[in-house]
């Protein structure tokens, strides 16, 4: 690609964010439209799986992130009625950890 390419990115959550950084660093410009007046430190969860892992560290931020994650281990779900655990969940990699 020849010369400076200006591209458009909606939405500065994750995946905007992670889109325009990546641009960045493959010396593209870009700019980065939210609807949101203002940044939210919280209110939201988000679940990171193994390739979302790949993809942060490639981007180079996956351990400061990791800084600041909470690593689930298993899901439990409990039955409404009795309250006794109806399904474990092991959230572990296989042969990892």
């Amino acid at each position: 690609m020849e010369g400076v390419a200006d591209i458009v990115v909606v939405g500065a959550g994750i995946a905007g964010l992670a889109v325009a950084l990546g641009l960045h660093r493959s010396g593209l410009r870009s700019l980065v439209l939210e609807s949101s007046d203002s940044l939210r430190a919280s209110g939201f969860a988000i679940t990171t799986w193994t390739n979302a892992w790949r993809a942060l560290d490639a981007l180079g931020v996956g351990d400061a992130l990791r800084r600041q994650h909470v690593r689930l281990e298993q899901l439990v779900a409990f039955s409404a009625s009795s309250g006794s655990v109806t399904t474990r969940l092991s959230l572990r990699a296989r042969g990892k950890q």
